[in-house]
């Protein structure tokens, strides 16, 4: 599978701010679940990708696996070696488990120096940092 982002947007015909029954009309059915004992939404998995929400149940973020081919703009940018990700993504910051962006709330998770999902997220997803 194939999916095309674009930060701070989405990713293919899910927007940040859509509510969770328009999310489930694009890619189906999903199974719930609390992805940490804190976490005050629940995320949907959909097999291939999570999707967070937030209390108003609309989309904040999509999480993508390594199953899953993701592009922007035509390239492919996931799953890509970290090296590369540094040269598509100079702007990347690094924290506990991997790179990401504040600025365009993008988070790969590589925690042993693999690229295991790549997050997407709505403006000021990452402003808690």
């Amino acid at each position: 599978m194939t999916l095309n982002a674009i930060p701070l947007v989405g990713v293919d015909r899910i927007r940040f701010g859509m509510k969770r029954s328009e999310v489930r009309s694009v890619w189906g059915d999903a199974v719930e679940f609390r992805k940490t004992p804190q976490s005050e939404t629940m995320t949907d998995d959909f097999g291939f990708c999570h999707v967070y929400y937030d209390g108003n149940d609309e989309c904040e973020a999509v999480e993508i696996f390594s199953e899953t081919d993701v592009n922007i703009d035509g390239k492919q940018i996931f799953p890509i070696s970290l090296d590369e990700a540094y040269e598509v993504f100079p702007f990347l910051a690094e924290d506990e488990d991997g790179p990401l962006s504040i600025e365009k709330s993008i988070g790969i998770y590589a925690p042993d120096g693999e690229m295991e999902s790549i997050l997407f997220g709505k403006e000021g997803y990452y402003d808690y940092l």
